[in-house]
């Protein structure tokens, strides 16, 4: 009260730390102040993949998805813009080799237009991997609910392998409408499609595994 209307609040304190307060306590002050000092826009960007519905149509107009494992870095981007160029502007790459990532990274800054999924994803790290370098969807060979759970936190479309009804109706207890059927000719084909289409009405399968060009008027 006796300095009200004298000196401001801030010359107050400053007089305060460098003439009242104990050497130890002074440190501390400074230590506080120091820490509240962030630089604005210091957080890390997240990449977010485009809209689940967004690829939903791209898959629906295309109906094809090359399923491509990369031994060679620098066939990546060449590989998918001949897809490209021929109609196909969806890939999905697969974590089967350890040039999935940079191969990812470099067909989305390399190649405008197509859409790239990340293949063969066993566990959440490696959503995230793929989602940073520049995938949209995630397929696994197979549903895991840390898998699903880390897609859903990322937004992105998770595509898992089944096959039994069990696992169909595992996948969708998880909220999971789109599934990849695989291995699809080992396992019933085109038949055991139609069987379960009537079963479960709200799924839209992607078969994979043995569709080659010889049969793939059958699933189309």
């Amino acid at each position: 009260a006796f300095y009200s209307g004298t000196f401001s609040k801030n010359e107050v304190r400053k007089y305060w730390e460098a003439e009242c307060l104990p050497p130890k306590a002074k440190a501390k002050a400074k230590a506080k102040v120091k820490a509240k000092a962030k630089p604005s826009g210091w957080e890390k960007k997240v990449r977010e993949p485009v809209a689940q519905q967004e690829i939903v149509k791209r898959l629906g107009a295309c109906k094809v998805v090359p399923v491509i494992k990369i031994d060679d870095p620098s066939h990546a981007v060449p590989l998918c813009a001949a897809l490209k160029e021929g109609g196909i502007d969806l890939a999905e790459i697969t974590f089967r080799t350890p040039h999935a990532a940079g191969a990812i990274a470099d067909v989305c800054k390399g190649v405008e237009g197509v859409c790239v999924g990340a293949g063969t994803v066993v566990d959440p790290r490696q959503v995230d991997i793929a989602i940073d370098n520049g995938a949209d969807f995630i397929v696994s060979p197979g549903f895991d609910a840390r898998v699903a759970r880390r897609c859903k936190v990322r937004g992105a479309l998770y595509m898992p392998g089944t096959i039994t009804p069990t696992e169909v109706m595992t996948a969708m207890a998880a909220g999971l409408r789109y599934l990849k059927f695989a291995p699809a000719t080992n396992c019933g084909g085109l038949g055991a499609l139609k069987s379960y289409a009537a079963v479960f009405p709200d799924v839209a399968w992607m078969p994979t595994g043995g569709v080659s060009e010889s049969n793939i008027a059958e699933f189309l």
